[in-house]
């Protein structure tokens, strides 16, 4: 499931006048590592760990699930959701080799990695939702890419994000661009703008579902984004909640694709996914932003994903050195419904990129 908010935070917005606070971004890019001082953080790790470590202490309370597949060069995964991980390394991980090194972790806040919240952080609702967006958000998720970066001794990153995943692996190589050598984005969400257009995952999901799917669909949209009440709900409840999209996704995707089925994944993140949310806000158009990368970058589009192909491109007209490859007979998951294409295509482009 890979969960692309496009419209819906403008939708949902609007009908519900509980979060008008959130017109802009919590994220600004550029900001990391001022954001971490005042919080008296920094990207050091402690010391002694192992880069193939079934898990990595990234924070004093904050560890993070992993899982290395292969040999040869790191790559490492960014999973989507946003807050869903792999259940298991992907299909194509197994199919490089001695060529490439997969590093998979789940995400802090999701899967089998440490959740900083149990239940909401005290205060107001505007103070817990600042404090869930602090420990949670876009900047936490790019200082722990940092902090990989560091475990795995490398100066410069080769990136791998997938769908909402794409997104952060863009945002780390533009706020660090010398730390990272190439970029692979994997039918990236269409959110370097927002609202996100033609790209808005949930107006591709709600034109496939029936009657009845529609209106769970609209439930789900309502439930989700009251955030005072969502507030009152703990963690449990919450990565609940989040992972009910994935029935809907899975109907609207066998109405056109009857034998399509989505990958299994891990536990769902709960208060992950409103600090994610919250980082975005309704309105942000981060394109100058991107345009500091540096790295070479392939954008991958699946020919049968529900996102359009359109949506796909303005990722890489965002990103200075990108090019498009699309995958036929795949959708959102080319790494597991064509494994081998997949493989091979990564493959050749980092095999490129090192010439």
């Amino acid at each position: 499931m890979a969960v692309v908010i496009g419209t819906l935070i403008a939708l949902v917005g609007a009908a519900a006048g509980t979060w008008w606070w959130m017109g802009r971004a919590l994220f600004q890019p550029g900001t990391v590592e001022q954001v971490l001082a005042a919080r008296g953080e920094t990207l050091e790790v402690p010391s002694g760990q192992h880069a193939d470590a079934s898990s990595w202490q990234v924070a004093p309370d904050v560890r993070l699930h992993h899982v290395a597949v292969g040999a040869g060069r790191d790559v490492v995964v960014v999973h989507g959701g946003p807050g869903l991980p792999p259940a298991t390394p992907w299909r194509a991980a197994a199919m490089t080799g001695d060529a490439l090194r997969w590093h998979f972790y789940d995400q802090r806040g999701c899967g089998a990695s440490s959740r900083p919240f149990t239940h909401a952080p005290p205060g107001g609702t505007w103070q817990a939702m600042q404090a869930v967006e602090a420990r949670l958000g876009l900047a936490a998720q790019l200082a722990d890419l940092d902090r990989i970066r560091r475990l795995l001794g490398k100066e410069r990153l080769t990136l791998v994000g997938h769908s909402f995943g794409a997104l952060v692996a863009a945002l780390y190589a533009a706020e660090w661009p010398e730390r990272v050598e190439a970029l692979v984005l994997v039918t990236p969400a269409p959110l370097v703008t927002m609202p996100a257009g033609d790209g808005d995952l949930f107006t591709q999901v709600r034109a496939r579902l029936d009657e009845t799917g529609q209106r769970e669909l609209a439930a789900w949209m309502k439930h989700t984004f009251n955030f005072p009440a969502r507030l009152k709900d703990d963690e449990a409840r919450l990565a609940e909640h989040f992972a009910a999209f994935g029935p809907l996704y899975s109907q609207a995707l066998r109405r056109g694709r009857p034998d399509a089925k989505l990958p299994g994944s891990g536990a769902a993140g709960g208060f992950l996914s409103l600090g994610l949310y919250l980082s975005l806000g309704r309105h942000h158009d981060w394109s100058d932003w991107l345009r500091r990368v540096r790295a070479r970058t392939l954008v991958i589009h699946g020919a049968q994903d529900l996102q359009p192909r359109s949506a796909t491109a303005r990722v890489v007209e965002a990103l200075p050195h990108a090019r498009l490859v699309e995958l036929a007979g795949s959708g959102h998951f080319p790494f597991e419904e064509q494994p081998e294409a997949f493989a091979a295509t990564v493959s050749a482009f980092l095999s490129e990129e090192e010439r």
